[in-house]
């Protein structure tokens, strides 16, 4: 075995909010699919060989950071975003997501 890793240093804003839920509720935990762990700025997540159950998004950038043979990615708030790749807005995902919630209990309670 190889003492020397490589890992893919990229974005934060390469996670869609259900993928950065994914990893924090995988992040340090020796369960599920999911190999990570959280830092201040990020998460560092082993890319698994074989797809888990995770969005085709983040399966894509697994796949990407295996292509240039490394092992690990490391999302970090100051990383740069890798081209041809989505970049999502954490705020309007999450006011999306509020709006959305606060139509359906407006509907349930009409």
């Amino acid at each position: 075995m190889n003492a020397i890793r490589h890992f893919l240093d990229l974005s934060n804003a390469h996670l869609a909010n259900q993928d950065r839920a994914l990893l924090e509720a995988c992040a340090g935990h020796d369960a599920g699919e999911l190999l990570c762990a959280s830092t201040p700025y990020g998460w560092f997540v082993f890319a698994c060989e074989e797809r888990p159950q995770i969005s085709d998004t983040l399966w894509a950038l697994f796949e990407e950071a295996r292509r240039h043979g490394c092992e690990y990615l490391l999302f970090d708030s100051d990383a740069a975003s890798l081209d041809g790749f989505p970049v999502f807005d954490w705020e309007a995902e999450g006011a999306t997501a509020e709006r959305a919630e606060e139509e359906e209990e407006l509907t349930q309670a009409g």
